[in-house]
């Protein structure tokens, strides 16, 4: 376990002073421990119907996030990292799901989170995935600003791709 943290590029000094950004990470990682909650308010008053809805719906849109995230981690191989700081020997992954967003493994964790939301149609969880979003986004930002340093056609790359959602501006910054 300790090979492949330092492989990452933990280390106890940037554990206590994010100098890779451990603490997007462990943020990340508290806000989709969040997720576990239960509803709130408590969502006793929508109809049996409506709620046999909100629950397929949320349902499927997590699976469709989990599905999401499973592909870009077997995409990225052995580039992973869960820090926002490229490993000395990774390589820029432009393909498979890669092709269509910069950040996927974030686009998928969105929708996990999104379907989440919906199924337990709790505002604490909109207030996690909006949250999460944020988050994401920061972390995203801070990891392509290495990503230009270490791969000067990651410029190009920005220009082409989207971020992690198209056409929602918040989550596109090209």
């Amino acid at each position: 376990m300790k090979k492949i943290l330092l492989k990452w590029g933990f280390s106890r000094k940037g554990v206590l002073r994010n100098t890779k950004g451990e603490w997007f990470l462990f943020t990340q990682l508290l806000i989709i421990l969040l997720h576990f909650l239960p509803a709130y308010p408590k969502t006793e008053i929508i109809t049996f119907p409506t709620n046999i809805f909100f629950n397929i719906i949320g349902i499927l849109i997590s699976i469709h996030g989990l599905k999401i995230s499973f592909i870009a981690f077997l995409d990225l191989g052995d580039n992973l990292t869960p820090l926002p700081f490229p490993m000395e020997e990774g390589v820029l992954i432009k393909s498979n799901s890669y092709r269509n967003s910069r950040h996927p493994l974030y686009k998928g964790l969105l929708f996990i989170s999104l379907g989440i939301f919906i199924f337990s149609s709790s505002l604490l969880h909109l207030a996690l995935f909006i949250t999460l979003a944020f988050v994401l986004r920061i972390k995203a930002l801070k990891e392509e600003e290495r990503l230009k340093v270490k791969f000067p056609e990651y410029k190009t790359y920005m220009k082409e791709v989207p971020a992690i959602f198209k056409n929602i501006k918040y989550l596109d910054w090209r």
